[in-house]
């Protein structure tokens, strides 16, 4: 995984507003993961288009963060979601 790398949500994921929880969820065969604030905002972007790169800028921009500490965090978000079978690159 690089900067170039650009995630989307794996076939058979889906993200929803779930107005149960109040929250925006992942579903997945038998597994909802509900989003908080950040990882909504980081999913939202994936639209098979866009970059890490681009979204860390994008989202540091957004919230007028530092982008390293922005892009780490992307990175590490990505990662996991790729880990767990969620999204893929």
């Amino acid at each position: 995984m690089d900067p170039s790398s650009v995630p989307t949500l794996r076939r058979g994921i889906r993200r929803q507003f779930d107005a149960t929880r109040g929250a925006h969820v992942l579903l997945g065969p038998e597994r909802v993961i509900v989003l908080d604030d950040i990882a909504e905002a980081i999913v939202a972007q994936f639209d098979g288009h866009r970059s890490i790169a681009e979204i860390s800028s994008h989202l540091a921009g957004k919230f007028e963060a530092d982008a390293n500490e922005v892009a780490a965090d992307v990175t590490a978000f990505v990662r996991e979601l790729v880990e767990k079978g969620l999204a893929s690159l």
